[in-house]
């Protein structure tokens, strides 16, 4: 129970004429006044209108007191209302049971009410000051506690950003984090067009993104232009009432007050927009709310240029070793439908294999990406080897074998220049191992580092089974392709000798699609050099 005064007192003494002098006295002073007579009635009634004072006289009919006075204190919502015990009692070990009780001050009987309205405005003072104190100090806890989790959600919301993969990943991580350190009902994300033209809505909250249409950058007079023509953030701010309780959007601006539009500024210019509106506790943007908005869109706008720069890398890459691995088919017999089938059975050996707990950690789904694009550059080393060794209808002599082996070394070489030593790309750095490893044997026997089991690049290891199962199965000048299924014979005969026997059973789990792989990208079939008859 509260008032416009000084506040609540409630009296409990069962002499009524005291009772009524105090209540009189405490009226004029400007204090509210609840009486009750007894023990038992003073705690319900403590309990019910929560006073900012209790005058408590011992010497009560049924409760006393000091009992009422240790229940009231005993209560969560009670224990803190200061307590004046008035008492005939004056000996020392009656003034240490009272404070013991919970009272904060003690007055004998008879007593001056002039000193006892001076006592009760001191408590109520302090008390007062207490309160306020404990409400600025809950106040202070609870803004500690939401920065806290503000910059925790932010702290999380830029890792979840470096480790994400797509545009589409980045733009929910950057909504989901606004909705959740914000709280607002309203988000718009909107991203300038290829041409540069009109920005587009790619992200909505609490409405629907199909329903706005394109923006026209040369047309846009609103807050939305003005943020973007100007690469800053701006913040809106509704002046009357009738503006909060309006929550339409203009067509052009899709702007309510309060509003904070930030933009997505990189080193190129504006990408994009990001509006916040209608907060969920209907109140102004404080200017935490408002860095913290304009955070997330620099934090969003770093990370789209990144993707968007990387994708532009990976495709320039892959164009790049598209080109270099066809170099070796121009000078081999070896055909385009080689390099696809060898791509596409690492594929499928690779996606079997991670089912596996051995190679479940290694085998990601980036680096099956990159398995993909590096096994074809498998043999690139065999721009090095001369004509008529590589061209060779018969069967090559010791010799030319091992000229022949030098394109493992030639391979790395090639790809290794390519390298930055300080800043590797993994890609790059696989595409040289599988050049370099691809005729190492699992039991050492291989070439040319004549290295074993584990110690053998996982995709390199991997491309040694679909290389030899692609040789197997197809012709060449000096030799006739054996039937799928005696390619599965060899293959299975040479787990743990030539290949990793933990492969082998991957394959032989899938070797059905490898033959259909080899059916739908068959080669010509080549005239039989008389010498390998």
């Amino acid at each position: 129970m509260r008032n416009n005064g000084h506040g609540t007192i409630l009296i409990v003494e069962d002499e009524p004429e005291l009772r009524f002098i105090l209540a009189a006295h405490l009226r004029a002073t400007g204090f509210a006044v609840i009486e009750a007579r007894e023990g038992g009635q003073a705690v319900e009634l403590a309990i019910r209108h929560l006073p900012d004072m209790i005058i408590m006289d011992v010497g009560l009919p049924g409760m006393d007191g000091l009992t009422a006075t240790r229940k009231i204190n005993s209560q969560p919502e009670t224990a803190n209302i200061p307590i004046i015990i008035l008492t005939a009692r004056t000996g020392a070990d009656d003034v240490v049971k009272g404070l013991s009780a919970g009272a904060q001050e003690y007055l004998a009987k008879p007593f001056d009410v002039a000193e006892l309205i001076a006592r009760v405005e001191t408590v109520h003072r302090l008390s007062t000051a207490a309160k306020n104190l404990d409400n600025l100090n809950s106040r202070l806890e609870a803004e500690v506690d939401a920065k806290t989790r503000r910059l925790r959600i932010l702290y999380d919301y830029m890792r979840a950003l470096n480790a994400a993969n797509s545009l589409d990943d980045i733009l929910d991580r950057a909504v989901q984090c606004v909705e959740e350190t914000i709280g607002a009902r309203r988000i718009s994300l909107f991203l300038l067009d290829a041409d540069g033209s009109h920005l587009h809505c790619a992200r909505a909250v609490g409405m629907n993104a199909q329903d706005l249409p394109p923006l026209d950058v040369q047309e846009l007079n609103s807050i939305t232009g003005h943020v973007f023509q100007n690469q800053e953030s701006l913040t809106a701010r509704a002046s009357s009432a009738r503006q909060l309780e309006d929550r339409e959007y203009q067509r052009d601006a899709f702007m309510s007050a309060p509003l904070v539009s930030a933009s997505l500024k990189t080193e190129d210019g504006v990408i994009g927009m990001l509006n916040v509106t209608d907060k969920q506790d209907d109140l102004e943007f404080s200017a935490d709310e408002i860095g913290c908005v304009s955070s997330i869109a620099d934090a969003a706008a770093i990370a789209l240029e990144n993707i968007t720069r990387r994708d532009q890398l990976q495709r320039s890459v892959r164009s790049l070793l598209d080109t270099v691995g066809r170099l070796a088919e121009f000078r081999d017999e070896e055909t385009n439908a080689h390099l696809k089938r060898v791509s596409q059975f690492a594929r499928i050996v690779a996606t079997e294999a991670r089912n596996d707990e051995k190679y479940a950690e290694e085998i990601t789904d980036a680096f099956i990406v990159s398995l993909i694009q590096g096994a074809p550059l498998h043999d690139i080393g065999k721009v090095g080897i001369p004509d008529d060794i590589l061209t060779k209808p018969g069967k090559l002599t010791d010799e030319e074998f091992n000229i022949m082996k030098t394109h493992a070394d030639i391979g790395r070489r090639v790809l290794a220049e390519a390298i930055d030593p300080e800043h590797p790309v993994p890609l790059l750095q696989m595409c040289a191992e599988i050049a370099h490893c691809h005729h190492e044997r699992y039991n050492g026997n291989g070439y040319p580092r004549r290295i074993s089991g584990e110690a053998i690049p996982l995709a390199a290891r991997i491309v040694a089974l679909v290389d030899a199962y692609d040789a197997i199965t197809s012709e060449r000048r000096y030799k006739r392709a054996l039937p799928h299924e005696k390619a599965v014979d060899i293959i299975r005969s040479e787990a743990g000798k030539h290949f990793d026997p933990g492969l082998v059973k991957a394959f032989l789990r899938c070797e059905s699609e490898f033959d259909a792989v080899r059916a739908r990208h068959h080669e010509p079939v080549f005239e039989l050099a008389a010498a390998s008859v």
